[in-house]
């Protein structure tokens, strides 16, 4: 019988573009099951509420199929209150659904220590306050932020509607800016067309870029590599 690699997802209701990203790079052998979390807005507030009515009975819900490991994909979310509260919120998820667990957070600061930083420029497309707590969990986790800048959006569809050659450009133009110029790029939130962008932005600016739906797609190819599924 062929075995089936069942990964959960947990995301924002309104996020739109981490399942295809994740989905139309997928190796065949493995699968997304995802559950959704209703989310007000891209705000403090908004997220708080959806950490604090939405995470436990989404989790439940993909407990039920059984999936070896859960991503909770939302970046800003699971960065509002650090590292501890980024590891609270994977340490709930594998409690209620008995299997592994990795927040985008954890995902991304893994994918980005690879790139040895020493001058990470962040960029994102939420609120300013949003932008803050992300950078300052980042400086918790060891990365040298010396820059950042968000778009100020606070509904998700808003920023799914932002194109791949936008975000080229807004990103460019921003790490242009910096008073220091940066070793590697950060483009935080899982529905920002960002991934799609990361070659150009390179070309561009001549340095590396990571995403966070890149970072949790690379987190799932090592998971599938240490499972021996690929």
């Amino acid at each position: 019988m062929r075995h089936w690699n069942r990964i959960g997802l947990l995301v924002p209701s309104s996020d739109t573009v981490m399942e295809p990203d994740l989905w139309r790079r997928l190796p065949p052998q493995a699968s997304i099951h995802v559950a959704r979390m209703y989310l007000e807005d891209t705000t403090v507030a908004g997220e708080e509420k959806m950490l604090l009515e939405e995470l436990a009975p989404a989790a439940r819900r993909l407990a039920s199929i059984n999936p070896e490991l859960i991503i909770f994909g939302c970046t800003s979310a699971a960065a509002l209150h650090g590292m501890d509260g980024d590891a609270a919120i994977a340490n709930r998820v594998q409690e209620i659904a008995g299997c592994d667990a990795i927040t985008l957070t954890q995902a991304s600061v893994s994918e980005i220590k690879k790139l040895q930083v020493k001058r990470l420029f962040l960029f994102t497309p939420y609120v300013a306050e949003l932008t803050e707590r992300l950078a300052n969990t980042f400086g918790e986790a060891g990365l040298p932020v010396i820059g950042s800048e968000g778009l100020g959006l606070d509904n998700d569809l808003a920023i799914a509607a932002v194109s791949p050659e936008e975000i080229r450009d807004y990103v460019a133009a921003a790490v242009k800016r910096c008073r220091i110029h940066p070793d590697a790029v950060f483009i935080s939130c899982t529905t920002f067309r960002a991934f799609d962008a990361v070659e150009a932005i390179e070309r561009e600016l001549g340095i590396p870029v990571v995403t966070s739906n890149q970072a949790a797609f690379e987190f799932l190819l090592h998971h599938l590599r240490t499972k021996k599924s690929i």
